[in-house]
């Protein structure tokens, strides 16, 4: 059985995989995607440990922060990249002009929680730019091709985040 990340790479390349996330890419449906798939997401990867969710194409997690305002612990599911033992956020907010909450979140409290295939694990985040940032974003792009046009429609640098894992630091 191939593992998960080696199961959405070969998709990406796949010619019908990348017509299917440029079409979700249209802003109708990632506005459905974004308010309706997450209210669900929310909390059935939370009962179950992250195994099932409706966004079950791409790979995501349930990313647990601090809010930087309340204090309060946000779960958001969000799609991610693989990053050998982290992983990439792309905090793209679906193409809208302002960065998503979370990502203040992480800017003002880098320290992390992810579930992720049924397992919780520690992280701590960092910003990424210049060859990092490029990088990064070439592997998104590659993943999931919507992001570039969420990019043209925000009309704003998309952040980019690795979150590394705490016990392999």
């Amino acid at each position: 059985m191939r593992s998960d990340v080696s199961f959405v790479f070969a998709r990406a390349s796949n010619p019908v995989w990348r017509w299917f996330s440029k079409l979700v890419a249209y802003k109708p449906l990632t506005l459905f995607f974004m308010y309706v798939a997450t209210r669900v997401d929310r909390p059935l990867m939370r009962v179950s440990g992250g195994r099932l969710r409706l966004s079950f194409v791409v790979p995501a997690l349930l990313l647990r922060c601090r809010g930087a305002r309340t204090g309060r612990i946000r779960e958001v599911p969000l799609l991610y990249v693989p990053d050998g033992d982290g992983v990439l956020l792309i905090a793209s907010n679906g193409g809208q002009h302002r960065a998503p909450g979370w990502c203040h979140n992480l800017r003002a409290g880098p320290e992390v929680e992810c579930v992720l295939a049924g397992r919780v694990f520690g992280y701590r985040s960092e910003e990424l730019s210049g060859e990092q940032y490029t990088a990064a974003w070439a592997r998104a792009i590659d993943l999931y091709p919507g992001y570039a046009r969420y990019a043209e429609r925000s009309g704003r640098l998309i952040p980019l985040f690795r979150l590394s894992r705490l016990d392999s630091l």
